[in-house]
This record gives C-alpha cells, structure tokens and sequence, in this order.
C-alpha cells in the first residue's frame, strides 16, 4: 500500500465534509441508539421493585406524579452577543417508585397532561380514585446534576422526609425524554455517510495508483 498515495485519497474537500458530517451524526446518535436496543422497563414496573440505573430504557404510561420542583427554558444566542427571550422547555416531576422517587423531564407539550395527572395524583392519594390522564413517557435514565439535586431535596423536605431518609433513596436520577425515532434515523444517516465516505477513499486511492487512465498529451497522435 502507498501511504503518500493513500493520505492524498482521504485529505480530500468532499472527504473531509462527509467525514464531519458522519462523526457529527454517530457521536450524538450512538449513546441513545444503544440505549434503544436496551429491553425498556415500565413506570408500573418501578412501582413494583424494578430498580433503575443510569442508561436505563424507560418506556411506558406514567402512572402517578407529584408536583414539578423545578422548570426549563432555553434561548437563543445571537452572533451579536444579544439574546431571544427565554422560553420554556419542560418541567421535572418527581415519580414516586417502589424504593423513593424519580424525576421526570418532559416535554413542554406534555405539561398540561402531566398537570392534570398531578392533581390526579393526589386526589388519588384522598380518595382512592384511579388516575384517567395518560402521559407516554420514553426516555433513558441520567443522574441529576448541579442545582437541579437541591430542588429535588428541597421539595422531598417539603414532603416531610428527613435528610436521612432522602439519602437512604440512593443517587437522584432523571428519566430524559428522547425521541428515539430520530436517534435511529441519525445513526442511520451517520452510517450511510460512512459507508460512502469508505468507498470515495477507496476509489480516489485506486485512481491515483492506476492514474486516470486518460492518454497523456506526449502519447496523443500528431
């Protein structure tokens, strides 16, 4: 193999591009798409003694939730520096499971449904009544990070747990919404553009060790 002439087939213009554009697509696609091919555990499922961990696939209707101990907006920054005004994103819930709590980040679409199940929720908690409202929930698990914790400790004191028995609940984690049918269709796109970036290498090295089989103009008839 001729190193210098393989060098020159990859450090190519359009080579280059669709090496970005599919290291681009596989790095923020890999980690979801694994957790997509992972067996998903239910919200029924936490409730009866399936323990989760960070990288679980969640999948299910969520069956109870308490109230959001904190929101999330998002914002665009300008190339001047300036900034568009904040708007929201989703809120975090706290789910209750078989061994405490976990949070729930949603969608902003779904915060009137998981209200509605709020006040289900503890309505249910007085009087028995079943919750009607379902809320689909897929996603995987994280673990809550930065301030986030001490909204989530805060609103357990609220509920009247001690700082002992929040601790005894384990590390705080968060079932993140993901839309895995986009995640497929990147990791998929990531690999197509692989497979072609594969075989424009191998072409372009083919041509510079056979040439371009053009005649050259010292062999053309006069």
């Amino acid at each position: 193999m001729d190193i210098k002439k393989l060098l020159g087939a990859i450090f190519r213009r359009e080579i280059l591009i669709l090496g970005a554009m599919a290291g681009v697509f596989l790095y923020q696609s890999t980690p979801d798409m694994i957790v997509s091919l992972k067996p998903a555990v239910s919200f029924e499922d936490m409730l009866d003694d399936k323990e989760v961990s960070p990288g679980t696939h969640v999948s299910g209707d969520v069956v109870y939730t308490l109230d959001y101990f904190a929101s999330e907006s998002t914002y665009t920054k300008r190339s001047d520096g300036s900034r568009s005004g904040s708007r929201k994103s989703g809120n975090f819930y706290l789910v209750p499971t078989s061994t405490g709590y976990i949070a729930v980040k949603c969608r902003q679409a779904d915060v009137e449904a998981f209200n509605k199940l709020v006040d289900e929720t503890f309505e249910f908690l007085s009087t028995g009544t079943e919750p009607t409202t379902k809320v689909f929930m897929e996603g995987t698990v994280k673990p809550l990070s930065g301030q986030l914790v001490s909204y989530y400790n805060e609103y357990l004191e609220e509920l009247g747990y001690t700082e002992s028995e929040i601790q005894e609940m384990g590390e705080p984690l968060v079932v993140q919404y993901v839309a895995f049918g986009f995640v497929r269709g990147f990791f998929i796109a990531g690999l197509v553009l692989l497979l072609l970036l594969l075989l424009l290498i191998r072409n372009n090295y083919k041509r510079a060790v056979r040439g371009s089989g053009l005649n050259r103009v010292e062999d053309l008839p006069g």
